[in-house]
């Protein structure tokens, strides 16, 4: 199995979620975890309770980090909060700072952020070509359908969305999220 022994950067970290996930993995027992985010309750959170080796306050696109640095990069649901041309200037950071595999996440589309979430308003649409013309491949996950809240189809919807990951997954331009996935070497 695939262990992973260097720097992981989780970048827009939240509350720590891929950090917390990372940390309840075997494969990922001897890597450095880095969270970088802005919001200090976020970053307050992550500290407490110790999820992140180091947590950075730090505005995206910039990555403060050296050239091919980071062994693996990941930026799950982040981009779409940022102007297209601040996201093309993060996906150029990436290409900087990382020497193994980024991996990012986002909507299909436009998303309705919950209700009073004015900080987490989507800037951004970020395709399957923005993604392959960049070198990353790409993947999706359910079914690009709108899921608002108060919806009243809003369940048969969430149900459907997820119904057609496997086929969204070999057809990405169908799904409602998209992963994308560059490598810089070989794993």
């Amino acid at each position: 199995p695939l262990v992973i022994s260097g720097t992981v950067l989780d970048l827009g970290c939240g509350k720590g979620i891929n950090g917390f996930i990372i940390r309840l993995s075997r494969y990922f027992h001897k890597a450095k975890l880095i969270g970088i985010e802005m919001n200090d309750s976020y970053i307050n959170f992550c500290k407490k309770h110790k999820i992140y080796d180091q947590v950075i306050k730090q505005n995206l696109p910039k990555i403060p980090f050296g050239d091919k640095s980071i062994d693996l990069i990941l930026c799950n649901e982040v981009i779409e909060h940022l102007t297209r041309s601040k996201g093309l200037k993060l996906l150029d950071e990436i290409d900087r700072v990382c020497k193994g595999r980024s991996i990012i996440t986002t909507p299909n589309m436009f998303f309705q952020t919950m209700p009073g979430e004015k900080e987490d308003k989507h800037l951004s649409v970020w395709t399957v070509e923005d993604f392959r013309s960049k070198g990353y491949r790409v993947y999706g996950v359910g079914l690009k359908t709108p899921l608002n809240w108060g919806d009243k189809l809003l369940k048969i919807k969430q149900a459907l969305y997820y119904f057609f990951t496997p086929i969204s997954f070999v057809f990405p331009y169908i799904g409602g999220s998209l992963i994308a996935v560059k490598d810089f070497k070989k794993l």
